[in-house]
């Protein structure tokens, strides 16, 4: 059985990848991420693998040459640039100081391709929001990713504040979040609530307060998100509270 960390061939990854597709998968998957014309993830283009797989099949592949990750990350199939992503998070993981720097450059230059919420989700935080917490001048640069017209820029300068939360550092998200007030979107409304309930849960009155000085102005899903850990009586006072 193979379980080798160190596999390098070319087509070996994109073989395991193919062997793993299922139609069935496929569907839920079209459904799920709203590929739909008009929908977020239009044009986006599904084949059916699975999370475990997905993983499975990168920690296998770590040491993949650059030109197939980069295939990988820039492929028209959402699992493969998953799957691309996941590699790079498993060498940053493992990475010394240097080679995070390259790896965390390597991310941003294919932030085009990290085109759908998952991806930012389960990779952004791991490399761009563990690599910023002690570079400050990359944290102002990911901070400008809030001010983008692509939404999947400001989700990626959202849940880069992870980390910093988890630390009990909320002046990031703090900011990102005033400054996203006022996003259409519905995708950042739920991205900044689900950041904010986690500053909740390092220091309940920082959220509180940031509540209170802009309750006017936050959105009905970030509010609701926001406080979901909240008591149930308290919860209820602050969503009937008068705008």
């Amino acid at each position: 059985m193979r379980n080798s960390v160190s596999i390098t061939d070319s087509m070996g990854i994109f073989t395991e990848l193919s062997k793993k597709h299922s139609k069935s998968k496929k569907k839920k998957n079209e459904y799920y991420f709203k590929t739909k014309k008009g929908q977020y993830g239009f044009g986006d283009v599904f084949v059916g693998i699975s999370m475990p797989d997905i993983r499975e099949i990168a920690k296998k592949f770590i040491d993949l040459k650059k030109t197939d990750l980069v295939k990988l990350i820039t492929s028209k199939y959402h699992e493969y640039r998953m799957c691309g992503l996941i590699i790079l998070v498993y060498r940053y993981q493992k990475a010394d100081e240097k080679n995070k720097k390259l790896i965390y450059n390597m991310y941003l230059k294919h932030k085009k391709y990290i085109n759908n919420w998952d991806l930012v989700d389960v990779t952004t935080p791991n490399i761009v929001g563990d690599y910023i917490k002690n570079n400050k001048f990359e944290q102002k640069k990911i901070e400008k990713l809030a001010n983008s017209g692509v939404m999947w820029n400001r989700r990626i300068a959202v849940l880069a504040c992870f980390p910093k939360i988890k630390d009990g550092d909320f002046k990031m998200i703090l900011s990102i979040s005033k400054k996203l007030l006022k996003d259409k979107e519905d995708l950042m409304h739920k991205a900044v609530g689900w950041m904010l309930r986690e500053v909740y849960k390092k220091d309940n009155k920082i959220l509180l307060n940031f509540i209170n000085k802009n309750y006017a102005h936050i959105p009905r899903t970030t509010l609701r998100y926001a406080i979901e850990k909240i008591e149930e009586q308290k919860r209820k006072e602050i969503l009937n509270r008068s705008r």
